[in-house]
């Protein structure tokens, strides 16, 4: 899966609006967390939050710019994957935590977050997710075809 040129330009166009003001972005993104039971263990002292606040942002920064070479993008997620396993997440909180943050982005960017932006990000935070599960839980979701074709024949098999 990769990014067009264009939703690459709307992807780093909306990042650079949010970041004059992303410790706001990143008080509603905790704000959207909150609303689900998550095992992510955010720390409760304003100066450990602050500080994740800016590792997020050049998290996100350097994430962006790399997007569109993905090999550069794995291993620099996987150089940087240790943050965020020390926030002691499960499998689904990536999930969520895209899910809030395609939430968080449409409230603070308002009539800028069109269809088309709003699909990047997906498309990105989608990328982004994968790349963490991969890392993080030794998860994938490729499937192989003879192994999904071998699957389907016992589910068909064990029905007759």
């Amino acid at each position: 899966m990769s990014i067009s040129p264009y939703q690459y330009q709307l992807l780093t166009q909306s990042f650079s609006t949010l970041q004059p003001n992303f410790h706001c972005f990143c008080v509603s993104l905790r704000t959207q967390l909150s609303r689900y039971e998550m095992q992510l263990q955010l720390p409760k002292s304003n100066e450990q939050l602050i500080t994740i606040e800016h590792r997020l942002s050049k998290f996100i920064q350097e994430a962006l710019y790399l997007l569109p070479q993905q090999e550069q993008l794995t291993q620099f997620i996987r150089v940087n994957a240790h943050n965020l396993a020390l926030l002691k997440p499960n499998e689904r909180d990536i999930s969520v935590l895209c899910n809030a943050m395609i939430t968080t982005l449409q409230l603070h960017l308002g009539a800028q977050f069109t269809l088309a932006l709003r699909n990047a990000w997906r498309k990105a935070l989608h990328i982004f997710a994968n790349i963490m599960k991969s890392i993080l839980f030794n998860s994938s979701n490729v499937v192989c075809l003879g192994q999904f074709r071998a699957h389907k024949q016992k589910l068909t098999s064990t029905i007759r």
